[in-house]
């Protein structure tokens, strides 16, 4: 069987909380029961809408959302939009879970704005392209080299230092993630040292979009 791999994992070098790659994922508590109407966006055009009912009887405690695959051609799609989305556009939780948006093949670019209908898409409780208190944002660096992250929203700066792994007997696995605080005039901590695929969570204490971009890719001192 011939190994299939995805070359953009290999070939990003910048992230971007607002417009979501297969090297990030965001996530967010709807703790308001009802029913919300979400739309997967790429830059100005819409490509996909979901259903997300989020009920105090419903016992899953987290739904993954991947905005590829929503995103991706469906052959009927739906004309009416007060109609049910087929089957794959409807999800649900409960108010005391998470729901994760994630990216599951190609380039991506996406990002989600999830409103109730009878508000208006005016009146988001969410858009991921500006998270806010309490969402978190999963990223995944695999290219070794020295990066610059920054909240766009607030300013603040900080760098990450991706080493090279080193070579042992055992297969290389990853380690735990780092955890990242967003607040209002700072990253904390400022600096963080990781290893390949190892991935950093930034949890937003303020409004926030984290951008991550390669800055030194020559990083081998660091191994």
């Amino acid at each position: 069987m011939r190994a299939f791999i995805h070359h953009h994992l290999f070939t990003q070098t910048s992230l971007d909380s607002g417009s979501l790659t297969m090297l990030g994922s965001v996530v967010h508590n709807f703790s308001e029961p009802g029913n919300y109407r979400g739309r997967v966006v790429r830059g100005t055009e819409t490509t996909a809408s979901f259903r997300l009912r989020v009920d105090e009887e419903c016992p899953a405690m987290q739904v993954n959302i991947d905005l590829a695959t929503l995103a991706s051609p469906v052959p009927e799609p739906v004309v009416d939009e007060s109609a049910c989305p087929e089957p794959g556009r409807q999800f649900a939780v409960n108010p005391k879970g998470y729901t994760l948006f994630y990216v599951s093949q190609g380039r991506g670019g996406y990002a989600t704005l999830v409103g109730k209908p009878e508000e208006g898409y005016e009146a988001q409780p969410f858009d991921s392209r500006e998270l806010k208190e309490g969402d978190m944002f999963a990223s995944t660096i695999i290219r070794p080299g020295i990066y610059s992250v920054v909240n766009v929203v607030t300013g603040a700066q900080g760098e990450i230092a991706v080493a090279y792994p080193r070579i042992g007997t055992a297969p290389y696995r990853p380690p735990a993630p780092v955890f990242i605080e967003c607040t209002e005039n700072a990253l904390a901590p400022d600096r963080i040292e990781i290893k390949p695929a190892q991935g950093q969570v930034y949890r937003c204490r303020v409004p926030s979009r984290i951008a991550i971009e390669l800055i030194r890719p020559n990083g081998a001192e660091l191994a």
